[in-house]
């Protein structure tokens, strides 16, 4: 690919990953950070990237909000490389592939979850991060019969499986916390605003794990030879790294940063192909409370 390509696809790479996360993107911000014109932005937007389904456009261009985070990293790739050449395709190649693009999206969106009977809070929440004010709602985890009120420093909205979530500072007990967003309720914005760490955004959007704040260091995991290609063609894990290919054709894996409760029901539904060898603790505590599960 010319160099001339290359730079279009960086280019297009850093405004869909950014209009994956949710944000709101200003024409002559991205004209000023890319050392271009209004023109080649807009033209990025409005015809190599026409075919995504935009909520707004003109001044400020946004996503649907159903149609966040159903990017990941290969399809974000995938889109820039094709829309770095599409120029070079005839008209009726160029549809064609844009339609696979599209339905290919499509197809994984339809795992995710409804959240338009809250649009209204995500909209209120989005806003408080882009204003920084602290927003305050009561929250119920599963099992609990009754919820408790928080306030928060919000710093991202991010989907992870098709669920959402929102990750900031716990102001009452100085820590970082993940809420489900279909969990929260009576959710308000408060006149207070808060000081953003950038820092800290940007270790949230590097890090796979969404349990921020409540997370072991590193785990290990063994995974079989006849299931290692799928470990291999895309991480199944969060914060997955290749430690050892083994002759064997055995991998071992290594997780860092997570929580053990992003691990350990990926190892169960690999079972007998996945083995946790450390901590070795943590495989012992799921072996224990399968044994439980077979003995009722």
């Amino acid at each position: 690919m010319s160099t001339k390509h290359e730079k279009l696809a960086f280019r297009l790479v850093c405004i869909l990953e950014r209009l994956n996360l949710g944000q709101r993107l200003n024409v002559q911000e991205l004209a000023d950070e890319f050392k271009t014109d209004k023109r080649t932005i807009q033209r990025d937007l409005n015809e190599r990237l026409g075919f995504l389904d935009w909520h707004e456009k003109g001044t400020y261009y946004s996503l649907n909000k159903m149609r966040l985070g159903h990017l990941d990293k290969k399809d974000i790739e995938q889109f820039a490389r094709f829309c770095s050449i599409q120029d070079l395709l005839p008209e009726i190649d160029r549809k064609f592939y844009q339609q696979q693009l599209i339905q290919s999206v499509q197809v994984k969106g339809l795992a995710y979850e409804d959240i338009k009977h809250k649009l209204d809070d995500f909209n209120l929440i989005n806003q408080a991060i882009e204003t920084r004010h602290l927003i305050e709602f009561n929250y119920r985890k599963v099992g609990q019969k009754e919820g408790k009120y928080y306030t928060l420093e919000p710093y991202i909205l991010l989907n992870r499986n098709g669920i959402w979530y929102v990750i900031g500072i716990d102001r009452e007990e100085n820590k970082q916390k993940t809420f489900c967003f279909t969990q929260m309720v009576a959710i308000s914005c408060l006149a207070i605003t808060f000081e953003h760490n950038p820092e800290l955004l940007k270790n949230i959007q590097a890090n796979d794990s969404i349990y921020h704040g409540n997370q072991l260091s590193e785990i290990l995991i063994k995974i079989n030879a006849n299931v290692a290609p799928y470990f291999l063609r895309r991480d199944l894990l969060p914060n997955q790294e290749i430690v050892d290919e083994m002759e064997s054709g055995e991998l071992l894996l290594k997780c860092r940063h997570v929580n053990e409760m992003e691990i350990v029901p990926i190892v169960q539904y690999w079972i007998p192909h996945a083995t946790i060898v450390s901590p070795v603790e943590l495989q012992q505590k799921m072996e224990q409370k399968l044994r439980e599960y077979l003995n009722r």
